[in-house]
């Protein structure tokens, strides 16, 4: 029986680049979108003999903007895949995208190409803020691009929206997810605005030209939220992840799951064989040389051990303490006796079912940390 595995692509360019965007992505560089496709077909080829034991389960095309790719370029590279390697019958294919570069005509290509699940990134339904955080789109660009991808046949839609941007309110945040519920949307990520080092947020920040919410705010932000997506039938099924039943995410489950990935084209993450490493940040690298693997981490008990604490704790599941004595041949609650006697006595976390879990998951951070 041939072992699953994630298959993450990155694709790194954009038609702007937004102002708290920390990932790897070009507005400029457009030119050489076609090389950049046949280089991950060429980076892909190198991994023939180990993915030859494996069965992809799921493929995530992540960027960057994925949709502003010519759709036949997506189909291309997804066709190579399925004609060299074994693919489940029935895999997750995520594409990400943004309202503005959804047409009906590439939705059903994406189709053709076997994807089944698109990301769509709104952030706000207020066209003010979505011009403050120099998104290319409008909230009407949304709700025509997740017609045409209805029109398209696609049932399996995600929607990014972001919590603790500038002036937002809890009525804000009701009224942003009852309109998306209506839209019948199977799955919505809820994500807390972050403040990363080089990007323009960062320096606006900091010259305190923009002030956020407070951590008070962003935490009722993300409680309503939380609330209002439970109302409409919008299961937490991890810290920012909320889904209708059997929708959750396949892909980030594997990654929260600790199972293997394979993460090709720039700036790319794996987990493959007992070991973390990671691809080239730098264009023309990757575009021009051989491909290296960078920071290689050779897993520990113990790095594997803080790992599946951290990433189990951000599940709605919890962290399986017999799966984990198994795994490890210990005994969970005897190892982290002190830590969990003292977030219990402050209800923080509750055993259930020889699973141990978070209770308020706005303060999860200070949970995983006790662990460690």
């Amino acid at each position: 029986m041939k072992k699953n595995i994630s298959l993450y692509i990155h694709i790194p360019f954009c038609k702007s680049k937004c102002l708290y965007c920390g990932f790897c992505s070009f507005c400029d560089k457009g030119e050489y979108v076609l090389k950049y496709i046949q280089k991950v077909k060429q980076e892909l080829a190198l991994y023939e003999k180990i993915l030859k034991d494996r069965t992809i389960q799921t493929i995530y095309i992540g960027g960057g903007t994925p949709s502003i790719v010519d759709a036949f370029l997506i189909k291309d590279m997804l066709s190579f895949i399925y004609d060299n390697f074994n693919v489940e019958k029935n895999a997750e294919i995520s594409i990400e995208a943004n309202p503005d570069s959804i047409t009906q005509e590439k939705a059903i290509m994406w189709k053709e190409s076997k994807i089944n699940r698109v990301s769509v990134g709104l952030q706000s339904n207020k066209n003010e803020t979505l011009k403050f955080l120099k998104r290319p789109h409008t909230f009407d660009d949304y709700l025509k691009a997740i017609k045409s991808l209805k029109q398209a046949g696609f049932k399996n839609i995600n929607t990014d929206i972001l919590l603790g941007l500038l002036n937002q309110t809890e009525d804000d945040i009701k009224s942003l997810i009852k309109i998306l519920a209506e839209l019948n949307l199977t799955h919505i990520s809820a994500y807390g605005l972050m403040v990363e080092e080089g990007t323009a947020l960062f320096d606006f920040v900091k010259s305190k030209k923009i002030i956020l919410p407070s951590e008070e705010i962003s935490v009722n932000l993300y409680n309503t939220a939380s609330k209002e997506l439970k109302k409409y039938g919008y299961n937490r099924y991890e810290i920012s992840n909320f889904s209708k039943p059997n929708f959750e995410c396949k892909h980030n489950l594997n990654y929260w799951q600790r199972g293997e990935f394979l993460g090709v084209g720039l700036s790319s993450y794996s987990f493959l064989l007992g070991e973390h490493f990671e691809n080239t940040h730098n264009f023309f690298e990757y575009l021009n040389s051989g491909f290296k693997r960078l920071n290689i981490e050779k897993e520990t008990p113990k790095t594997a051990m803080e790992e599946v604490i951290m990433l189990s704790l951000r599940l709605e599941s919890g962290l399986d303490i017999i799966a984990f004595n198994k795994m490890f041949n210990v005994n969970f609650l005897e190892k982290f006796d002190t830590q969990i006697k003292k977030l219990l006595s402050n209800n923080l976390i509750e055993i259930k079912d020889n699973h141990l879990k978070i209770v308020d998951f706005e303060v999860s951070n200070m949970i995983i940390s006790e662990f460690f």
